[in-house]
């Protein structure tokens, strides 16, 4: 397996495609690269060459111990694996935490930064985001890890994925369960310090933002406040979906990312 030593950590990586321009997929804070499997094939298809990691702290990567996982580290952590790596420059699509960290990469190193795709997410953690992440803290203090899993569901996902994917999202359950909090409780932390809501109109990069109607996680409001503060920033919202919009309905995100990325 691919690893690149990083600012005093290995970050996890796959890199496919052989040619053409780089799309770097940025996780969601549970997420693994395998959760961008629609994605993946429609990008190369495209005639895209495609970057997934896990963040420091995520999955397969590094979990140095220290009492956060800020989005400065993480955006120090992607420009570092694109030196590695030989990228000049990429696209960004990042969806959910993934998305914050990908506000400030393009802030702090908008040279490296092609096009933004930010997918269901949000410029600051505001009181309700807190307090969703109050509550993982609450049940993971108590040992009630699939309690943390059972709260954030109706969060996560949309009406018409709930009722049609009872198997997966049970599998999904028990997966979320063998994950070590420790790792997780650091990445919560440093979402709680992420807010740009003073510095977005200083993102020069041609953004999208894509949110699911139904996002329960972060609603509509916070992709309104991202588009209203990006001065390039376009919206998109996706009919009967939730916050896993690249899960969801795939169809509809590929399409969406694909037309915006192409677009001259």
């Amino acid at each position: 397996m691919p690893f690149a030593a990083v600012n005093g950590t290995e970050l996890y990586y796959e890199l496919s495609g052989e040619a053409g321009e780089v799309v770097v997929l940025l996780n969601g804070i549970s997420m693994s690269t395998a959760a961008w499997g629609w994605q993946v094939p429609a990008l190369l298809a495209a005639g895209f060459r495609v970057l997934a990691y896990d963040f420091r702290g995520q999955l397969l990567s590094g979990k140095p111990e220290q009492g956060a996982y800020t989005m400065a580290q993480h955006s120090a952590d992607l420009a570092a694996l694109l030196d590695v790596l030989a990228i000049p420059v990429a696209h960004l699509v990042g969806i959910s935490y993934g998305g914050a960290v990908a506000q400030h990469v393009a802030l702090d190193h908008p040279v490296r930064i092609g096009k933004l795709v930010l997918a269901d997410t949000l410029a600051w953690s505001d009181e309700v985001n807190r307090a969703i992440g109050a509550s993982w803290f609450d049940a993971a203090e108590q040992g009630l890890h699939g309690m943390r899993f059972d709260m954030s569901l109706p969060l996560t996902f949309g009406d018409a994925y709930l009722r049609n994917n009872a198997a997966q999202l049970a599998k999904l359950r028990e997966w979320s369960i063998q994950q070590p909090w420790q790792p997780l409780a650091r990445l919560v932390k440093g979402m709680l310090g992420h807010d740009v809501r003073d510095r977005l109109a200083t993102i020069a990069a041609a953004t999208l933002v894509i949110v699911g109607r139904d996002d329960r996680f972060t609603p509509l409001y916070h992709s309104i406040v991202l588009k209203d503060g990006i001065p390039s920033a376009k919206l998109a919202v996706i009919d009967d979906c939730g916050h896993a919009s690249c899960l969801e309905r795939p169809d509809v995100f590929n399409r969406l990312v694909l037309d915006f990325l192409q677009e001259r």
